[in-house]
């Protein structure tokens, strides 16, 4: 039988990374696999050993099963010293974010590591995420934004009923940034809300931008950007484009001084290939996996000028630097009870997946042929590394 392992993440104790046990008791009912369990799974989220032990599942070493299963199950990206653990042969499903790790796809390809990204399977019929929380995502971005700005305005001003109402301004029109204006328009669910409610000006303006004004350097220098409280990065950059910053360093220095920058889409630099990929606004830092407490930058942060968070060469100056908000898993940000919430929405999506992978395999993904493949193949077929789709043209 084929084996599926799940193992616990390289992660700092607190993130919850772990699948709920109703997903594991699903595939092992179908008695057609094995499931290794890393030993400690799903005690960050408040299960036991006993809560997924039934046929067919046991608890190995993480190398076990890094090295032994069939398929390797995750949420986020396994660590590097995990992925030397792989072989030649396995399946790695994760959020692998293909359009800005050009060089982990190679790294994989050359290894003959097949891989799924979660973040790539597309409903064909709907064009939208099968596996996704943007509700988290977002809202989770925009609390941290927004518990940025009062520390960054102070109390005198947060409080005052006589400034002007909050601007916030979300560059990008997609899902998440859908999501990010429906979060900022509905900011009560942070607890901020209400207290200017009781104490100032709870009002909040919010405009959303599309790629012909974050496009136009003059429209964002004139109209945008001195006006902006809270500058919302939701854009999207397809392959090709992610060289380029939406907003460069001199445009940062027309930000008002105590605005935030609210940094959702979350791309990672990597400067390890010919071109290098860069965050949508440049300079600021990606929260790491043990900044998801609390994953605002002030201006005096040292983030800012460290290189494990900003190459040199995109680092900022004094004067460019804004306080930001950043983190590589927003739905990890948040009270305990949110960051459960958002597992259990990832297991019931990854099901159908891995039911379909249980009973076909990977060489049951065909590629995708009008009325003869399914929705759900086809789906399985683009999520795979593209090193390895053009190798099949």
């Amino acid at each position: 039988m084929k084996i599926f392992g799940f193992p616990e993440m390289d992660l700092i104790k607190g993130i919850r990374r772990s699948y709920p046990p109703h997903l594991i008791l699903a595939i092992a009912k179908s008695n057609k696999v094995l499931l290794y369990l890393e030993e400690g799974y799903g005690e960050d989220i408040g299960f036991t050993k006993s809560d997924y032990l039934v046929e067919n599942v046991s608890f190995k070493s993480k190398l076990e099963v890094f090295s032994l299963s069939d398929y390797i199950i995750c949420i986020t990206t396994p660590s590097a010293r995990e992925i030397d653990m792989m072989k030649e042969g396995q399946t790695l499903l994760a959020f692998l974010h293909y359009n800005t790790h050009n060089v982990r796809n190679q790294l994989f390809y050359d290894r003959k590591i097949n891989t799924i990204s979660l973040d790539e399977l597309v409903d064909p019929a709907t064009n939208r995420r099968m596996i996704e929380d943007l509700r988290a995502t977002s809202f989770n971005a925009v609390k941290a934004g927004l518990m940025a700005l009062k520390e960054s305005w102070g109390d005198d001003k947060w409080f005052s009923p006589h400034r002007e109402h909050i601007k916030a301004f979300v560059m990008g029109t997609g899902k998440v940034g859908a999501n990010a204006i429906n979060a900022l328009a509905n900011f009560r669910y942070t607890g901020l809300r209400q207290e200017l409610v009781d104490n100032g000006n709870c009002k909040i303006a919010v405009v959303a931008l599309g790629f012909r004004e974050t496009g136009d350097k003059e429209f964002m220098n004139k109209y945008i950007l001195p006006n902006a409280d809270i500058l919302v990065d939701a854009t999207y950059r397809p392959e090709g484009k992610n060289h380029i910053h939406v907003i460069d360093k001199e445009q940062l220095e027309i930000l008002p001084k105590d605005a935030v920058i609210c940094d959702i889409s979350a791309d990672n630099y990597d400067i390890s290939g010919e071109t290098h990929v860069v965050k949508g606004i440049q300079g600021i830092p990606t929260g790491k996996d043990e900044d998801y407490g609390r994953p605002i930058f002030k201006r005096n942060h040292d983030a800012f000028i460290d290189e494990s968070y900003v190459p040199k060469e995109y680092q900022l100056t004094p004067r460019q630097i804004r306080t930001s908000v950043s983190s590589y898993s927003w739905p990890s940000f948040g009270s305990n009870s949110d960051r459960l919430e958002n597992v259990e929405i990832y297991a019931r999506q990854i099901k159908p997946i891995l039911q379909f992978l249980t009973e076909n395999g990977l060489d049951g993904i065909k590629m995708p042929e009008d009325f003869k493949t399914s929705a759900l193949n086809n789906a399985l077929y683009e999520s795979l590394n593209p090193l390895t789709i053009a190798s099949n043209k």
